[in-house]
């Protein structure tokens, strides 16, 4: 598979990067999956996984906290690569363009729909869509809003420091860096204490974080923060949303059918109405 978000959790693999899962049968016994879980390592020397069918995936890494987040990719990929061959999209087809598009999406949801309607078939009731590539354009969030709270994390919290939400977003920061600490994440640094003057526990802060945001992770502490320094730049108009031109029609004609439709994100909700509000 290719082109798809959460192969950015799975070590050494960027989403334009081709990832290959080697699949071996089952065995009546666990350790007679030795030889060719063996073969497989061997054969595909660039994976950290192996695919057991009808049994499980075994995923290798350098600490627990790495393996639960591969773990945890995998499970999403996979399940979306069954999806896809079910459905019949092949992504390695040209004329269908990027992989999470909303007209190829719109394809298998409606493919006997003349003149590229947005129609759903009546036994579909809802539609799952992404915001990288599928709504939004990916440079939008790689090269707009994520250096866009880099750059403006300090500003933001020395601004509303003494806030109830931002103390809320301190608090959750804390106990996430903690947690890094002690699994000896990479950037990590312990955030000063409340007592020792706002300047240190800021620079702190901005620390870790810009380390979080570079390194793309997938965690609650800095997605709230993001979307509070996101909804800032909104209502300043320093930024504005970026929707594909398809997507608008798209969404109203779902709606009109009764099709009901989401976002499945790791983005914050607050920071997904921000951009369609926007």
């Amino acid at each position: 598979m290719t082109h798809m978000e959460m192969m950015k959790g799975i070590k050494g693999h960027g989403y334009r990067d081709e990832l290959v899962i080697p699949i071996i049968e089952n065995t009546p016994y666990e350790y007679e999956l030795t030889d060719s879980l063996a073969e497989a390592i061997k054969a595909y020397p660039k994976a950290t996984a192996v695919l057991v069918r009808n049994h499980g995936i075994y995923v290798w890494c350098d600490s627990w906290i790495n393996a639960k987040t591969q773990a945890e990719c995998y499970h999403y990929l996979l399940d979306a690569a069954v999806k896809m061959y079910q459905l019949g999209i092949d992504w390695t087809t040209p004329e269908h363009g990027p992989l999470n598009s909303t007209k190829r999406l719109r394809t298998v949801i409606s493919p006997d729909v003349p003149n590229g309607a947005h129609a759903a078939k009546s036994s579909k009731h809802c539609v799952v869509l992404d915001i990288e590539g599928t709504t939004t354009p990916i440079s939008f969030v790689t090269d707009v809003m994520f250096p866009y709270a880099r750059d403006n994390v300090r500003k933001h919290l020395i601004s509303t420091y003494d806030s109830e939400e931002t103390k809320e977003d301190i608090e959750l920061l804390r106990i996430q860096v903690e947690e890094d600490l002690r699994n000896g994440a990479v950037g990590a640094v312990p955030v000063a204490p409340s007592d020792a003057g706002k300047e240190e526990v800021i620079n702190s802060l901005v620390t870790n974080v810009v380390s979080m945001i570079k390194a793309d992770r997938k965690i609650t502490s800095l997605k709230q923060l993001q979307g509070h320094i996101w909804r800032t730049g909104f209502e300043s108009k320093e930024l504005h949303g970026v929707i594909f031109e398809d997507v608008p029609g798209a969404l109203k004609d779902w709606q009109s059918h009764g099709v009901k439709v989401y976002i499945y994100s790791s983005g914050s909700r607050e920071a997904h109405r921000l951009l369609f509000g926007h």
